[in-house]
């Protein structure tokens, strides 16, 4: 049996593998980023609130810090972000909460466009958005 070379851009690539994505990593080979000629794709981040967790805003925020630690894996900050991609359980009740979390991470102009989708599961059925984000060394 042959193995063909990887010859396309992954084969540039770098992984980042963030300590709460190891398991999927090894599951389904996700890493928590990969870059590639200094742009960095970083896996989508579920929001899911604790058990008894009322209140969305920590799961935000959890969510939030776990991509600046991804970004900082890659020596980026949310500086060179520049497209973030939102998929919500409920858009219209979450924005607010969302937003307000975003501007604690993302503080001044030019922002990132950000893509805000509805969607009706996420792969944790806990959560109730995932995130993701592309940035520019």
């Amino acid at each position: 049996m042959s193995v063909e070379k990887l010859n396309g851009s992954r084969a540039r690539a770098k992984e980042y593998i963030h300590e709460n994505m190891k398991r999927a990593y090894e599951n389904s080979e996700t890493p928590s980023a990969i870059e590639v000629d200094g742009w960095v794709y970083l896996t989508g981040v579920i929001a899911a609130p604790k058990e008894g967790e009322a209140d969305l805003e920590p799961a935000f925020q959890r969510a939030f810090v776990q991509l600046t630690e991804v970004l900082k894996m890659a020596e980026c900050s949310w500086d060179d972000v520049i497209k973030i991609t939102s998929f919500h359980k409920d858009a219209q009740a979450q924005l607010e909460v969302a937003s307000k979390v975003k501007k604690q991470f993302v503080k001044s102009a030019p922002y990132p466009a950000w893509t805000i989708v509805g969607t009706n599961s996420l792969a944790n059925p806990a959560g109730v958005c995932e995130i993701e984000v592309i940035a520019k060394k």
